[in-house]
């Protein structure tokens, strides 16, 4: 799970000689003249390693003398402070002092910002030179941009590197100083950014909205049960969960900001329940919910419609049969009005026959539940570069329970028919093969043909693991 939980341990003060010692490793000071004020800066730090390490770094980075740095900290002790409490508590608070964050150039500072609003355990470079390129506001950006900010805070000890997987990790005090140091106007601007970088970045489930959107749209849609967008999502999730966490101490958020970021959230759960992850989302479907039931931005319809989509095959998942028919139902008359409205039928309305189509097999009306999933069937043979699915998978549940054997071993045979010319044999596109196994196999079992049975079983079980 990714949900956040305490780690580590707090380390307190050093003792007076540790803090000495610590401090002259890490600015080398080895000749007679410097060690007073080594001494010096070392009691006013009070031990704290955390402390130690970002002034250490600030020395090393502007390549002061240790009188030197003593002496502009006496000239700007309002900047610095002259003493540090020692307790942890309080520590989180007063550590502002610090760190010169004003004397890092502007791009590092921005830099810097971004960076605490994202999980401060590992943060993705790719992620970050998108994001300084979109901060730029329009003037020419060059990678070099980003490497030099990078340095400029790794050199003050501000964040650390791993240079093998390419990730950026921070301390969370440090987030939290630079966050508390932020007036609200600007912590507002940055979540806005960082909403629409996330987004831009994240290859959503869910198809392209019927009606042509106002917001930004994210990397790719509709890929729905497609595993190979796992490793993106699992990258990006954290980010995601970092802020939901903010954005309760944040306020008055634009129409658009809001709904991106429900739509964010909504899309983001939804992965995992992908993975298998069906009772706990973060609180993510809640607040997008909370976000849709008081917004009047054009785009607030479509976004509801995929929150009832989810919560309602959630709900079918933990066979809550009747949460799962009102979602569906809800699901259903959104993306249908807006169709008619538009004079079209796409994946959208595709998906809302399907899925109603399983609702109302749940509820035995097998006839209703036949109907929806032919229609559906119909809609996603009318659109272009058709691919069995899944879906194909569902009208054969309910010619089986109808006693239409043949009719569905043609339905099940001929799909998976089709994906295997269009796929390959044993494809690993997404789960929707097994799916279509896993029916045949229950269908062989219906006729008691136990070998094949097993066999198409065996093959689901092998493609879905």
């Amino acid at each position: 799970m990714f949900t956040r939980r305490p780690s580590g341990l707090d380390l307190g003060p050093l003792s007076q000689q540790d803090s000495l010692s610590l401090f002259n490793h890490l600015t080398t000071t080895s000749n007679e003249p410097e060690v007073d004020a080594a001494r010096q800066i070392s009691d006013a730090l009070g031990g704290i390693p955390l402390a130690i390490s970002q002034m250490a770094g600030i020395i090393r980075r502007q390549d002061l003398k240790l009188s030197e740095f003593l002496m502009d900290h006496e000239e700007h002790a309002s900047l610095y402070g002259t003493k540090f409490d020692t307790n942890l508590v309080t520590y989180r608070h007063s550590l502002s002092t610090v760190w010169a964050f004003g004397k890092l150039k502007p791009q590092s500072q921005q830099l810097l910002e971004l960076i605490s609003f994202l999980d401060p355990d590992s943060i993705g470079e790719d992620l970050l030179e998108v994001s300084v390129e979109i901060l730029s506001e329009g003037t020419p950006f060059k990678k070099s941009n980003y490497i030099e900010a990078r340095t400029d805070l790794l050199q003050s000890s501000l964040d650390q590197r791993d240079k093998q997987k390419q990730h950026i990790s921070v301390h969370r005090i440090v987030q939290d100083v630079i966050l508390a140091a932020m007036d609200v106007e600007r912590k507002r601007s940055i979540f806005d950014q960082v909403v629409r970088i996330l987004w831009a970045d994240w290859p959503s489930a869910m198809p392209k909205p019927s009606k042509e959107p106002v917001l930004p749209q994210p990397k790719s849609s509709g890929n729905r049960l497609y595993v190979g967008r796992w490793p993106a999502c699992a990258a990006i999730y954290p980010h995601v969960l970092r802020m939901h966490q903010l954005s309760s101490a944040i306020s008055d958020f634009s129409e658009a900001t809001k709904l991106l970021f429900a739509k964010l959230l909504t899309d983001a759960a939804w992965y995992q329940k992908e993975r298998g992850r069906t009772k706990q989302f973060d609180g993510f479907f809640e607040t997008a919910r909370s976000i849709c039931e008081s917004s009047t931005h054009p785009d607030r319809d479509s976004l509801l419609e995929d929150i009832h989509f989810c919560l309602g095959a959630i709900a079918m998942d933990a066979s809550n049969f009747d949460t799962s028919r009102i979602n569906k139902e809800c699901s259903f008359n959104i993306v249908s009005k807006i169709c008619k409205r538009l004079g079209t039928a796409d994946d959208r309305l595709y998906l809302a026959y399907a899925e109603r189509g399983i609702s109302r097999i749940q509820d035995r009306r097998y006839e209703e539940g036949e109907a929806d999933l032919k229609e559906a069937l119909r809609i996603r043979k009318d659109l272009q570069n058709y691919i069995p699915r899944s879906g194909e998978a569902n009208p054969s549940w309910a010619l089986l329970f109808q006693g239409k054997r043949e009719e569905c071993n043609t339905l099940l045979l001929d799909s998976l028919a089709g994906r295997e010319k269009a796929l390959g044999k044993n494809d690993r596109e997404d789960v929707r093969t097994g799916l279509i196994l896993y029916a045949i196999g229950n269908l062989r079992a219906v006729q008691n043909q136990w070998e094949e049975s097993f066999s198409y079983h065996r093959r689901a079980w092998h493609h879905m693991r």
